[in-house]
């Protein structure tokens, strides 16, 4: 069963393909938010959008039967964000991407509620969540180069910048190499963000 995660001002909870509208609306719609993440060429019509929100929210829901994570809709939880429950992102953790490197970040978030730390909180409850599981040693992220408030909320979370990867056919796409974060769990909890 998938766990939902509450925080002070959200609130985690299953992913589900009746969220691809929402999905739509506060991701896929926006180039500001899917110039950052992959797949942002197939966007560019509401048919692309709809498929892109629909593989996103299937890739997301998949390992969570196999792997025992996955990721979250994140929706609001604090009147004073807006209605409570409204779908602004997603947060979680995909399939280890390189050998040794655990579990990958992954997270997006409606632009509206970009600068007001709750990508950092849904991170927070997440690497709370994950590292109560004794198999769970390490977590990864990767970021485009450019993309300096991502690289923030991931030093913020106690991520250090390890290297640099070819992930995702960045370079062959021209975007070079990625910037690999990683935090271990001994490190996360000995540095846990407030």
């Amino acid at each position: 069963m998938i766990p939902t995660l509450k925080t002070k001002r959200l609130t985690l909870r299953p992913l589900s393909k009746s969220d691809q509208s929402a999905m739509v609306d506060a991701i896929m719609s926006d180039m500001d938010v899917m110039r950052w993440l992959p797949y942002s060429d197939a966007v560019s019509t509401f048919e692309g959008q709809q498929e892109v929100a629909l593989g996103y929210i299937n890739d997301f829901i998949k390992p969570w039967d196999t792997l025992g994570f996955g990721v979250w809709a994140i929706c609001i939880g604090d009147t004073e964000l807006g209605p409570v429950g409204t779908f602004i992102g997603y947060c979680g953790f995909l399939p280890e991407q390189i050998e040794g490197s655990g579990p990958e970040i992954a997270y997006a978030m409606r632009k509206s509620m970009w600068t007001k730390g709750l990508v950092t909180e849904a991170l927070t409850a997440c690497l709370d969540w994950i590292f109560i599981k004794p198999e769970i040693h390490f977590v990864h992220a990767v970021t485009d180069r450019e993309n300096f408030a991502s690289r923030r909320v991931m030093e913020k979370i106690g991520m250090r910048h390890e290297k640099d990867v070819d992930l995702y056919g960045s370079v062959a796409k021209g975007n070079g190499l990625l910037p690999f974060y990683y935090i271990d769990r001994e490190v996360y909890i000995r540095n846990r963000p407030d």
